[in-house]
């Protein structure tokens, strides 16, 4: 890319204005692209890591959740009597009526296309059998690195261009429109300033501010931070979803979820158990027992080990001592994630496999998973600032209190489409020809506060501390005086800490420090935003559990809205509408 300017001895400007910068380079952000650009719009992804080997999409199961009916159009077997309308229904019931009920008719209505469009392309699919929650199989599996691949290719062949190794920290705005973004290249060490017609935000989760986590480390949330720092509204933020039977030790593969892969649920039934042997998910849903939805599961493994009955690592056993060790070693003929020599996702899990068939439990906990939270959008992806659209799991309330099994692949697609057509009309509509920005030194400024310190606290302190805090006050199971604590350490930290975040080597390129420094101002919004919500919502519902409100709330359910404003986070709250289907 050609660079025109160099100012204050750090910042860069490109020589190209874009019709539409996509921010993120994963499933949702390459649909993005590619929609785009068949649109007719020049077309920049903008990545922070390197594209098909970075981001959440690669390290998903890949899962797609398409209706029978829809399947069925498609020329796929499936289920004749599952329609759109229980698709819609299951998504809803199991997210707790929180959902954005527009928000999931797009996703259910528009999948079909959008797997039609994958088959054309020759991506390899299988069906899956029900997952929980659903009431028939229609998930439909792409393997996670398949699908990456794929959408790279496909967006390369379009004429998308990219830009990897850039970490994007500030929207650019002009008279409250969104013109671009400005953020660190990692590989030169300058900070770059980016201009566009329109933008799409696709940066996905922001998982990697809980200490124990399953996705990528990159996910830290710095679009959910730039998008209300630019004018949007984040919705539902204290809502994460956590998967259970995740390694909780041995340290080295803490937070590997292979044994959610070999059971309960994706393999063979494994059983759950606290302390004393016992198998506690009969207190919460005898019938499906280690079967249920993700949400229960994760609340009752963590309500174990807040009353005193977990493991010494801080979760509770997983057991497979109750089957014959031939349906273990039979396990991999069937399995699409898993090698007969046990090789998962480039780990060998043989250790841990063997000492599963001598008999031993393992320690499993909860692991943050997918944020159900995010920026607020409407069916067609705007965000209310205009330039600005977002797709994927930087968006919140598709999901509602909790995700069903492969509706993430169908979010991503389908929105991944929508914000990437919009795009490229806003693009034509509402040009900004003359590449100014009116916040751009101050978004400068911040950006490069933490390289100009040269002494004081290091931003892996800071970032560790963040995490544990986030695992103490918003995990499975929630306390209001952990929450008050929690908004309280933050608030010192934010005042105390963050201004002195500094970093320890004076080169520019590949500073690990500079960019965790980065990665904490998002963090700061990310959890700060989940603690409003959390303490405001004094119930339990889905994934926020509540340990001293068990209860759910029986009057208006509501969504928690948080926006910037007088220099600082501020959360009020709207009704649910049940435009589709009624609450029962």
């Amino acid at each position: 890319m050609t660079i025109t300017t160099l100012r204050h001895g750090f910042m860069a400007e490109s020589a190209v204005t874009w019709d539409v910068i996509v921010l993120g380079g994963g499933a949702a952000g390459l649909v993005a692209a590619f929609h785009a650009r068949q649109a007719g719009a020049s077309v920049l992804v903008v990545n922070k890591g390197l594209v098909g080997r970075s981001g959440a999409t690669i390290t998903s199961g890949g899962g797609v959740s398409i209706a029978g009916e829809s399947l069925r159009a498609i020329g796929v077997e499936a289920d004749a009597s599952d329609t759109e309308e229980r698709f819609l229904h299951d998504t809803i019931a199991a997210g707790s009526w929180l959902n954005d009920q527009q928000l999931v008719q797009s996703m259910v209505t528009g999948i079909g296309a959008e797997m039609q469009r994958l088959i054309d392309w020759g991506i390899k699919f299988s069906v899956n059998r029900r997952a929980p929650g659903h009431s028939s199989g229609r998930g439909v599996h792409i393997s996670g690195i398949d699908m990456q691949r794929a959408l790279t290719r496909i967006a390369q062949q379009a004429g998308v261009s990219f830009r990897e190794d850039f970490q994007s920290t500030q929207l650019l705005k002009r008279e409250g429109a969104v013109v671009g973004v400005l953020g660190l290249d990692r590989r030169t060490g300058s900070v770059d300033s980016i201009y566009g017609h329109s933008t799409v935000l696709a940066t996905g989760g922001a998982t990697s501010n809980w200490s124990l986590r399953t996705a990528p480390e990159e996910l830290s949330g710095e679009g959910q931070r730039m998008a209300v720092e630019a004018g949007a509204t984040l919705i539902d933020m204290e809502m994460m979803q956590f998967l259970p039977c995740c390694l909780a030790a041995p340290a080295i593969w803490r937070g590997l979820q292979f044994p959610w892969i070999l059971g309960p649920q994706s393999g063979v039934h494994a059983w759950l158990m606290n302390r004393f042997g016992e198998r506690f998910m009969a207190r919460w849903d005898p019938k499906r027992m280690e079967l249920a939805t993700r949400d229960m599961v994760s609340a009752a493994c963590a309500t174990e080990v807040y009353e005193g009955r977990g493991s010494p690592n801080g979760g509770v056993y997983l057991s497979w001592k109750h089957l014959p060790n031939d349906i273990i070693d039979n396990f991999p003929a069937t399995s699409r994630s898993i090698s007969a020599e046990w090789q998962w996702e480039g780990f060998d899990m043989t250790p841990l496999v063997e000492r599963i068939k001598q008999g031993y439990a393992i320690e499993v906990a909860p692991a943050a998973h997918f944020s159900l939270g995010g920026v607020r959008v409407d069916a067609g992806t705007a965000t209310g600032v205009p330039g600005l659209f977002a797709c994927g799991e930087v968006t919140g309330a598709m999901h509602g209190a909790n995700r069903l099994s492969g509706n993430a692949g169908a979010q991503v697609l389908v929105q991944g489409r929508i914000a990437g057509q919009a795009a490229a009309t806003d693009a034509r509509q509402r040009r900004a020809l003359d590449r100014r920005a009116d916040n751009q030194d101050a978004a400068l400024a911040v950006t490069v506060a933490p390289f100009e310190r040269s002494k004081g606290v290091a931003p892996f302190e800071l970032k560790e501390s963040l995490a544990q805090l986030a695992e103490r006050a918003l995990g499975p199971v929630r306390t209001a005086s952990a929450l008050e604590q929690g908004l309280t350490q933050l608030a010192g930290l934010k005042s105390n800490v963050l201004p002195q975040l500094a970093c320890r080597t004076r080169d520019r390129m590949w500073n690990r420090d500079w960019s965790d420094a980065l990665e904490c101002q998002a963090a700061f919004s990310v959890i700060e935003s989940a603690l409003l919500g959390a303490v405001g919502r004094d119930h339990s519902i889905g994934a926020h559990q509540r340990h001293d409100n068990k209860q759910a709330d029986s009057g208006v359910l509501s969504h928690s809205l948080v926006h910037f404003a007088a220099g600082g986070l501020k959360r009020n709250t709207t009704p649910v509408t049940f435009a589709l289907v009624a609450r029962p």
